[in-house]
């Protein structure tokens, strides 16, 4: 019989002189099946869980300003699949937040909240303003888009 056992599911560990006996691999092996069985048990209830929270995925892309200001120079961006929301980003690190449920935006920069005037048409975002920063469309400014959709 072994005197030594390991740490987590103490499990024989025999030396060079112990006497091996049949009762102990039976006694292990019922140690071992016990805890398989509650690992497929509970990833099995995450699975279950991870199915309730649908499939999130993320849709980026991005795009250079134009310069363009009001409904006539209006930006635009067609996603995969309407998203739950988009984030624009620029590179000062200043945010706008796009809804679909949403007829404006808003927009967070250094100093105020502005927004801008959202028309959804299908997967499509239109939007505009009277002055290109609030419009996410300054000349030459990288822009980087983040959608979540579902």
């Amino acid at each position: 019989m072994s005197t030594n056992h390991t740490e987590n599911y103490q499990l024989s560990q025999w030396e060079r002189t112990d006497r091996v006996q049949m009762e102990d691999f039976n006694a292990d092996n019922a140690k071992i099946d016990a805890a398989l069985a509650a690992h497929d048990g509970l990833l099995a209830a995450h699975a279950a869980e991870l199915a309730k929270m649908g499939n999130c995925q993320v849709w980026t892309t991005s795009y250079s300003g134009s310069g363009g200001v009001g409904s006539g120079n209006a930006r635009s961006i067609t996603f995969p699949q309407m998203p739950l929301f988009a984030v624009i980003i620029n590179e000062e690190g200043e945010i706008m937040i796009l809804l679909p449920q949403a007829s404006s935006s808003v927009r967070l920069g250094a100093t105020d909240a502005r927004r801008a005037t959202l028309s959804w048409s299908g997967k499509t975002v239109r939007w505009h303003s009277t002055y290109a920063n609030d419009q996410m469309n300054e000349s030459g400014m990288r822009y980087y888009v983040f959608a979540f959709l579902n």
